[in-house]
């Protein structure tokens, strides 16, 4: 019965789980994404480095002060003169058909006019004291004064006055104090004869400066 009893024990095989399957798509995608995600660290860590890379200054451009001598004018040796008249003085208009001017004559001056058909003449004088316009066929010139450059053909003056006249700057020159011409300027510089004609002046030795100064005022006072 113990036989019988007994059970033929069969030993049973261990149970082995199956296998997994691997999935082959998700490694392939696995790597790709290993792959883009390393090339974008690498591609930003080298902007970093090219931004962080320091800029070389500019050099800025030199700039050389050169010093200016300043410009001195040039004086005249006396002051330009303003016309002077008295409450007495007349006006005395001469000249030919080519131009006809006026001038203030102060009282004291004696005014002759005289014409001929080929000069007009206008002299006007107080004592020895004698300024003449004269209107007549003649040579024309620049006037140098002290400072110019000589220039051809030109008169040469020692020493001069300037004289603001009405419509144009005049300059008496003298190279003896004793007679004088008037010259004008002009677009080359100061010329004569003027635009009224040549104008001198005749004075004894020593001049008047009280004389002189009338004299100035009658061209100072000029007009045509």
């Amino acid at each position: 019965m113990e036989k019988e009893q007994e059970q033929q024990v069969i030993p049973t095989a261990p149970v082995v789980p199956p296998k997994k399957r691997i999935n082959v798509w998700m490694i392939i995608t696995g790597i790709l994404l290993l792959i883009v995600v390393g090339l974008g660290a690498y591609t930003f860590g080298k902007n970093q480095k090219v931004s962080q890379k320091p800029t070389m200054p500019q050099p800025s451009p030199s700039i050389t002060n050169v010093p200016v001598s300043p410009t001195i004018a040039q004086q005249s040796p006396t002051p330009t003169k303003e016309v002077t008249t008295t409450s007495t003085s007349k006006k005395v208009s001469a000249g030919t058909t080519s131009q006809y001017y006026t001038v203030t004559v102060p009282s004291g001056w004696v005014d002759t006019h005289t014409t001929t058909t080929a000069s007009d003449t206008l002299t006007l004088s107080n004592g020895d004291a004698v300024l003449t316009i004269s209107q007549a066929a003649g040579g024309a010139g620049s006037c140098d004064f002290p400072g110019d450059t000589p220039e051809p053909m030109a008169q040469v003056f020692t020493s001069f006055v300037g004289i603001k006249g009405t419509y144009a700057e005049f300059r008496r020159g003298t190279t003896d104090t004793m007679t004088y011409t008037i010259c004008e300027q002009k677009s080359g510089g100061f010329a004569f004869p003027t635009s009224v004609g040549y104008i001198t002046y005749k004075v004894p030795a020593p001049a008047d400066q009280a004389t002189l100064s009338e004299m100035d005022g009658m061209v100072a006072s000029l007009t045509k």
